[in-house]
């Protein structure tokens, strides 16, 4: 799994840009439907919070698994082996959880455009 995300994030590597413009655009709405004056431009706040979360999330995976620990090879020894394969655990239990916060944003971005 971890070497399909590698190979994803590399693909992809070109839209880190794009990302931080999205996170930076839905900060800009987020801080714009907060403080204006009367609150008027409260509709903002939804799709602003959404389009930020997006941002984040895929300039954090493009991150995150551009660069993975190099796996276990058997002529290691005990201790590098074992260092090693904690921390390809530990990217693992990342990607499982990059994937379950991915669901979630989608459903959350789904139910605002299809609900509202």
């Amino acid at each position: 799994m971890l070497l399909t995300l590698h190979r994803f994030a590399i693909s992809i590597k070109w839209a880190r840009p794009v990302a931080i413009v999205w996170g930076l655009a839905g900060l800009a709405g987020l801080i714009v439907s907060l403080f204006a004056a009367g609150g008027s431009q409260g509709h903002l706040l939804e799709p602003s919070l959404v389009l930020m979360l997006w941002g984040m999330m895929m300039f954090s995976f493009i991150q995150l698994f551009q660069r993975i620990p190099s796996p276990v090879l058997p002529h290691d020894d005990f201790m590098a082996r074992l260092g090693g394969r904690i921390i390809l655990a530990c990217y693992s239990a990342l990607a499982f959880l990059v994937v379950i916060v991915s669901c979630a944003l989608a459903w959350m971005s789904l139910r605002l455009i299809f609900l509202d």
